[in-house]
């Protein structure tokens, strides 16, 4: 037996669509384990008969009672569990849950039971029907409680009320993955929410040796982000200090770049061939694909060497080779589209 290695932990206010998006979140991360519902856990007797004495079930019977039911899961493909932590003592336990099967993993990585101790992915996802203001109010609802509660428990008179995990939401979001989504809105544009937010992150669920093994190469979603500023950057600086190397760019550019893009400006995309030795320097290469980049082009480069038969050596019979270097650029920009003239008859 063994924990599942993706555990998502949903909580939200009644009406906030836990029931409504549950499949849509499960089919979003490929879990095809049931969901755990907390509730549906303490239904049994023992609980049902600590709940009609107008007793509230212990936070030890709970997680008990949610261990077991997470060794039933198939490991393998995550599971969801609805309603879990609602107290601060079952935060703490799910941190040390947590804590323990980090623990675990690290012991036995290198062992045959490596495979019994996954890295735990755990998520956070809160379901909430108001705006921030809302999220404002649970907090200070919280505090609001707590103190309640130490006045309470020095006094010793009063009702102890249930301090909810949403009032702890701050602890929670240092530790795990957290999601806080607005419910608010039509099922489809909650929906969208959602599953955005649970979009693949390498961070969470690759192992942290593969991950700290690839994560110094930039994300494409990021790479961009300067690349402008980079750019000219370049430009500028090959102006000022290679003024050689920026004035035969642009020479290329204007001799067999420009002529060759406008035969093609209908297409929108140009395939420029070129044998210019120049583009075998790589910074007037870099200078050339700079400069098209910021005319608005996007250029890929391609250098290819053909190996043409020149000779044969009569001692050795040996056929001596000449190679020569072709440059292929593959120029894209819009397309214009050309309205078809129609006949009248």
């Amino acid at each position: 037996m063994k924990f599942p290695k993706e555990i998502i932990w949903l909580m939200g206010a009644p009406g906030s669509g836990k029931g409504t998006h549950t499949p849509a979140i499960l089919r979003s991360r490929g879990i095809t384990n049931p969901p755990i519902s907390m509730s549906s856990l303490l239904a049994t007797p023992e609980c049902q008969e600590q709940i009609n004495k107008g007793l509230m079930v212990s936070d030890g019977k709970v997680v008990e009672n949610l261990l077991f039911a997470l060794l039933d899961c198939e490991p393998e493909v995550g599971v969801l569990v609805d309603g879990f932590p609602r107290s601060e003592i079952q935060v703490e336990c799910l941190k040390l849950f947590h804590e323990r099967m980090h623990e675990l993993r690290r012991e036995f990585k290198h062992t045959p039971l490596k495979d019994f101790f996954p890295r735990p992915t755990f998520r956070i996802c809160v379901l909430y029907v108001d705006e921030e203001i809302s999220v404002a109010r649970q907090l200070a609802r919280g505090k609001l409680i707590k103190e309640h509660n130490a006045q309470v428990r020095r006094s010793g008179k009063g009702e102890i009320k249930e301090e909810r995990v949403t009032d702890y939401d701050e602890l929670l979001s240092k530790i795990f993955p957290f999601h806080l989504i607005n419910a608010v809105g039509d099922i489809d544009s909650v929906m969208r929410v959602i599953l955005k937010e649970f979009e693949y992150q390498s961070s969470l669920e690759l192992e942290h040796d593969t991950y700290e093994a690839i994560s110094h190469i930039p994300l494409a979603t990021k790479i961009g982000i300067h690349a402008r500023q980079d750019l000219i950057r370049r430009l500028e600086h090959y102006c000022e200090t290679e003024p050689e190397i920026f004035s035969k760019a642009v020479r290329f550019i204007d001799q067999e770049v420009t002529p060759m893009v406008a035969r093609h400006a209908i297409s929108g995309q140009a395939l420029v061939r070129s044998r210019n030795p120049i583009l075998s320097d790589p910074e007037i290469a870099e200078v050339v694909i700079s400069i098209l980049s910021e005319r608005g082009y996007a250029v890929t480069m391609d250098e290819r060497v053909h190996e043409i038969p020149k000779r044969v050596d009569p001692k050795t019979w040996e056929i001596i080779l000449e190679r020569s270097h072709v440059y292929a650029l593959n120029v894209r920009f819009p397309q214009h589209h050309i309205q078809p003239l129609e006949q009248k008859f």
